[in-house]
């Protein structure tokens, strides 16, 4: 989706082929409704829940033929379909892992086994540069004997990089009723808070929070936004360091700023 609107800013024609029923379904439907509306007001055409049948070129075009609405046309295809390790190829099967399987599982301190540690996609808990980063000082320190805390997954951030930004971190409001999870959730819309009025066209977004209404915590949340990603910061660390929910809500905001958009969903949560 950031390709798509890049190239639809250049003055591209585009289309999103999406098989999932919505566009980035692995946030929250509020994040998916945000950009299919972007989307539409920049004219790039979103085809989801669609099955491609079979792809192949018809002079200069390249054409997708879709169980459904009919064929896609276009003089390019960007394939963005994610990737999976090719375990064979890395003789895993010599360390007694399955070459079948989709990553290499570790424990706390990334070792596969004795003498091996891996990092980064390969390990299946996100294919961020970051998660790589993370893993990476872990499993140095864990190498040179440092003494050292092991990897938690459970405050993970990530950023699409879209105008605007969707930044989320830990779980969805799905994701945490999956988990078993007393959840409690509060949004509140960023052209309500003072700097969206200021900021005006192209304020589109909101703050999603997501609390275990139990631990009074916060087990999830998302930054829609401009500057969404740079939002993000102050709720992973709520999320990474389970910082109450009645601490957060006394916190001071700086006026005006994005972030202030944080305190009306966090009261809400009491509500």
């Amino acid at each position: 989706v950031e390709l798509a609107q890049v190239f639809a800013r250049f003055g591209v024609q585009v289309s999103v082929v999406e098989a999932a029923p919505r566009l980035v379904p692995l946030e929250e439907p509020e994040a998916s409704d945000l950009l299919s509306k972007v989307f539409a007001a920049e004219h790039i055409a979103v085809h989801t829940d669609a099955k491609i049948i079979s792809a192949h070129k018809d002079d200069e075009q390249v054409v997708l033929d879709l169980e459904g609405p009919g064929p896609v046309r276009g003089e390019r295809l960007l394939v963005a379909t994610g990737r999976r390790p090719h375990l064979a190829a890395l003789g895993a099967a010599t360390i007694g892992v399955d070459e079948g399987g989709r990553s290499l599982p570790t424990d706390e301190y990334m070792r596969v086994t004795d003498g091996v540690w891996a990092i980064g996609d390969v390990t299946g808990h996100g294919a961020f540069t970051h998660m790589s980063m993370y893993e990476a000082t872990i499993a140095v320190d864990d190498i040179l004997g440092r003494a050292g805390t092991g990897a938690e997954y459970h405050a993970v951030p990530r950023v699409t990089f879209t105008d605007p930004e969707i930044g989320s971190v830990g779980m969805t409001e799905e994701q945490a009723h999956a988990a078993g999870v007393t959840v409690r959730t509060a949004l509140s819309p960023l052209p309500d808070s003072a700097r969206g009025w200021i900021h005006g066209p192209g304020n589109e977004g909101f703050i999603k929070l997501v609390e275990d209404a139990e631990r009074g915590v916060l087990v999830g949340a998302t930054s829609a936004g401009p500057s969404g990603g740079e939002v993000l910061s102050m709720l992973a660390l709520a999320v990474h360091a389970r910082i109450p929910t009645h601490e957060l809500r006394r916190m001071i905001f700086a006026y005006p700023t994005f972030h202030r958009a944080v305190e009306p969903a966090l009261d809400a949560l009491r509500q």
